[in-house]
């Protein structure tokens, strides 16, 4: 069991889930020793996401979303991509693994498909 209390973010006003990718933002950032939470998209990718968000956010007057967390479906299952900072004194591999451990808990509540794979990356170490 993780050290994040598992979250059910609601969108303001909605009374409806927030998207998977946002909650698992915010489940990855309660984690403690995260400090940062960076796109786990290449930059490449990110720089084209974010230049098609905007818009789409410009033409439509939806907000664009900004998670950072990366959710795939394959025919295996869920593939998930983070990309953490960490803050002394927490030690790196400590934080991966209750990282994964509370993306693995939010997908269960959540009663998510299969997971084939969940990637943490340290992208920066305090």
């Amino acid at each position: 069991m993780s050290d994040a209390p598992a979250l059910k973010p609601v969108t303001p006003g909605s009374g409806t889930p927030a998207p998977l990718t946002d909650q698992l933002d915010e489940v990855v950032l309660a984690v403690p020793g995260v400090d940062a939470l960076y796109s786990a998209a290449p930059l490449l990718v990110a720089v084209v996401a974010t230049v098609i968000a905007t818009t789409v956010e410009a033409v439509t007057g939806e907000p664009k979303s900004k998670s950072s967390v990366s959710v795939k479906e394959k025919k295996s299952g869920l593939q998930i991509a983070v990309k953490i900072g960490v803050t002394a004194p927490y030690a790196a591999i400590d934080v991966s693994r209750r990282v994964h451990d509370a993306i693995t808990e939010q997908l269960d509540q959540n009663g998510s498909q299969d997971v084939a794979e969940i990637a943490v990356t340290v992208a920066r170490i305090d």
